[in-house]
């Protein structure tokens, strides 16, 4: 396997392309020359390029101070959301409608036509809503008139500014300068509209939008396309949609914001008085005005009843005690005073009783006796007031128990009013909460209210326009260097290609080495050079190609051809029909004969002759080698064709005679080996022009009668897996010394050309083989497929 690796030629390879030289310098020229032409008349490519920087506008609303977290907070703001936002439909739509790209005005020229923008003579407006020219598209030319123009194809002239109803979209052209039809008379535009969606598509695929580098805020837009002054317009225009859609939203979210309070105010409104209505009610319902006061009068008044029933019980005793002591006073003795009794009048007829009786006393002691009358009086008046005091005391006992009875029962009341107060306390709890809630979410949406008023009023923008769109001043496409470049590297590999190609899929011997990688173990004796002129026949004292060619092949078998004492037999034969043997072995005969040697040709192919038609004659009447075989009367010199007239042939032929039924048969019955036995002796060469080998089994049958067997091969013609068949021969000593001869060789240029130089070269043949040729003749030298057969 290594060996066949090594096998490989490369100086062979770099010929076998370079004889094509011709065809690839002519494809290089065309190459150059077509895109010299594609750049004279390609529209250039320029790029325009904007940067912005995204703005974070989480942050920058305006907020009133408060701790509360806002339930209208930002997320944060995701780059890679905002590129596919600036490439979305709606945004790229809306830059078409701004500047009307879905109109295209194109100046027609010889060849090529050239967007106009700006500097278009006119605008069109069409005769149709714009939503209505959303899914449609229409196409067509004008030509400049003096006063007008004429829609080409038509002969009739329209006004500019005058609506025109024969196209197929209504439409009416606005000039922009009147003294712009004077000196453009005659031109040509063409007027284009695309669908919006085509040419949303087109931007959006076109436009490239990334970061000016990783983790950066800066974005950049570049666009690409044939007019500086468009494209630079699209992406300014984007660039302003975004920001102004930007703002927008977030001017939405104000909006909806402050409609949401508003909205909200109402139903505020309407809970808090309800809230309002059920507090006041139930502090009727329960009868009370304000929870705690009204629970510490409550306490207060419980507290005075308790002590006011205290205060009764102790002057009920006080009373007792009074009344006991009245009743224990069976005269008239002094009375206990101020012992807390809070009655007035008790205190008063007691006070009044003890200083009658003090009076009384004093008057008994200074003499008078119990019959004075002062004393008397005094006593008279001191039983009086002992009887009212009585009398007071048992009036003030009654008093004090009715006190006593309707202070203990309001101080029941007070006590169970006062158990109220806790589940009241809860209850107005529970209406507080309520209030103070609405009341809370009341002032926080207030507060949201105006926070969305000024945002709205200071609404930030959504980018920062770091630069505008600037356009290249040279074109980036098309590069004519690289298009020069890659024109000629197309020319050249493209025929290299389609030879390499051509060469891939050859399934043929083509040279001396193929034959040498598939049979290394078989000699090539000799290459036969490809002829084109039709006679293939060496002449005498030829000085051709061909000529030498045979003469090596001469020489060669000598190496080859064992010695003997007799004649050397040389079979010759191929593989299939077609690859020249018969050739081969006449002009072989020839070439032997011409150095004096006695030698006999004889055509062994019993079953498709061809030696008669290399001699130009008709199929001889004469027998021959079929004859000889059948018939053992017929002898040898019966069967040879002595000295064929007309012909300067110094040898003997003997011809395959009449194709019989059975060659096979007749070739393995004994009398071809006795022919070449009896002839053996008279000869020096005896060359056998055999069947094909692949086809018929006649020539194996046969073989090991021949010194050398001279195996014919075709180049450009026997197919490479043959050789299997011819190294199976071999293998099987089917054919003990055989030799190789590659009949053809040069038909394919691309394998022939050392040949010819090898042999035309330095020893005057090229006289006869190298002469000039028409250029008819040349053509045909390359494309001319004729056989050496």
């Amino acid at each position: 396997m290594e060996s066949k690796k090594n096998n490989f030629n490369f100086t062979q390879e770099i010929l076998k392309y370079l004889y094509y030289w011709k065809w690839i310098l002519l494809s290089a020229c065309i190459a150059i020359i077509i895109s010299f032409f594609y750049l004279r008349y390609a529209s250039d490519v320029y790029q325009t390029t904007a940067k912005i920087k995204i703005l974070d506008n989480t942050n920058t609303a305006f907020k009133l101070p408060t701790d509360n977290i806002s339930i209208f907070g930002n997320n944060e703001i995701s780059k890679g959301n905002e590129i596919v936002i600036m490439k979305s439909f709606r945004i790229i739509g809306a830059v078409v409608d701004s500047l009307n790209l879905s109109t295209e005005i194109y100046g027609v020229g010889r060849i090529k036509s050239v967007e106009l923008w700006k500097n278009a003579p006119f605008k069109v407006i069409w005769a149709q809503e714009m939503d209505s020219l959303v899914k449609q598209q229409a196409s067509f030319q004008i030509v400049l008139q003096a006063n007008g123009y004429q829609i080409k194809g038509n002969t009739k002239e329209y006004n500019f500014g005058e609506t025109n109803f024969d196209t197929s979209i209504p439409c009416k052209l606005i000039l922009k300068n009147k003294d712009f039809l004077k000196h453009a008379n005659g031109n040509e535009y063409q007027i284009i509209l695309k669908t919006k969606k085509s040419v949303v598509q087109s931007i959006s695929n076109s436009i490239v939008i990334d970061y000016v580098v990783k983790q950066s805020d800066i974005l950049s837009l570049t666009l690409n396309g044939y007019n500086q002054e468009k494209i630079s317009d699209i992406v300014n225009t984007l660039i302003t949609v975004f920001n102004q859609d930007g703002i927008q939203d977030r001017q939405l979210v104000s909006k909806k914001t402050i409609e949401f309070v508003d909205e909200r105010f109402k139903v505020l409104f309407g809970e808090l008085d309800s809230i309002e209505t059920s507090k006041a009610n139930f502090k009727k319902e329960k009868e009370f005005s304000y929870i705690e006061s009204d629970a510490s009068v409550l306490m207060q008044n419980s507290y005075e009843s308790k002590s006011k029933v205290l205060s009764a019980n102790t002057q009920i005793v006080l009373a007792k005690l009074m009344i006991d002591a009245l009743n224990k006073n069976k005269g008239l003795e002094l009375l206990p005073s101020n012992i807390g009794i809070e009655n007035g009048e008790v205190n008063g007829l007691v006070a009044n009783y003890n200083e009658q009786v003090l009076k009384r006393n004093k008057l008994l002691l200074s003499g008078g006796g119990e019959s004075n009358p002062l004393v008397q009086e005094a006593t008279a008046l001191a039983l009086q007031i002992k009887n009212n005091l009585r009398s007071s005391i048992l009036g003030y006992q009654n008093v004090l128990a009715f006190n006593k009875k309707a202070l203990s029962n309001i101080s029941d009341s007070e006590k169970q009013r006062y158990s109220t107060v806790p589940f009241n306390e809860k209850g107005m709890h529970s209406i507080q909460r309520q209030q103070s809630i609405k009341e809370s979410l009341y002032i926080l949406l207030l507060q949201k209210r105006e926070e969305a008023a000024i945002n709205l009023a200071i609404t930030n923008p959504s980018i920062k326009v770091v630069d505008y769109a600037i356009f290249s001043t040279l074109p980036i496409a098309p590069e004519r260097n690289i298009i020069f470049i890659a024109a000629l590297l197309l020319g050249v590999l493209l025929p290299i290609i389609i030879i390499y190609v051509y060469y891939l899929f050859d399934t043929k011997i083509n040279s001396k080495e193929d034959i040498d990688f598939l049979l290394p173990d078989v000699p090539v004796i000799a290459e036969i050079p490809f002829i084109e002129k039709e006679n293939k026949t060496i002449q005498f004292l030829d000085r051709s190609i061909l000529s030498e060619s045979f003469r090596i092949l001469r020489n060669n078998i000598n190496y080859i051809n064992p010695k003997t004492d007799g004649a050397s037999i040389l079979f010759v034969t191929s593989t299939i029909k077609g690859e020249g043997k018969t050739f081969v072995s006449l002009n072989l005969a020839i070439t032997l004969s011409t150095l004096g040697k006695k030698v006999i040709l004889i055509g062994a192919d019993l079953r498709n002759p061809q030696l008669h038609r290399k001699l130009d004659l008709e199929r001889p009447n004469l027998k021959g080698i079929t004859n000889f075989l059948y018939d053992t009367t017929v002898k040898v010199e019966d069967i040879k064709a002595k000295h064929l007239k007309d012909t300067n042939l110094d040898f003997d032929i003997i011809f395959s005679g009449t194709i019989p039924p059975n060659p096979a048969e007749l070739l393995s019955n004994g009398r071809f080996e006795l022919l070449l036995n009896e002839i053996k002796n008279d000869y020096d060469y005896i060359i056998v022009d055999t069947a094909p080998t692949l086809l018929v089994a006649d020539t194996t049958l046969i073989t090991h009668l021949a010194d050398t067997v001279l195996y014919v091969t075709r180049a450009n013609f026997t197919e490479k897996k043959l050789f299997k068949f011819i190294a199976n021969l071999k293998k099987l000593n089917t054919i003990k010394n055989m030799g190789i001869i590659l009949n053809n060789v040069g038909q394919n240029k691309g394998y022939g050309y050392s040949y010819s130089y090898n042999y035309g070269y330095g020893y005057g043949y090229e006289n006869d083989s190298m002469v000039k040729k028409s250029f008819k003749s040349k053509i045909k030298k390359y494309f001319n497929t004729s056989e050496n057969s």
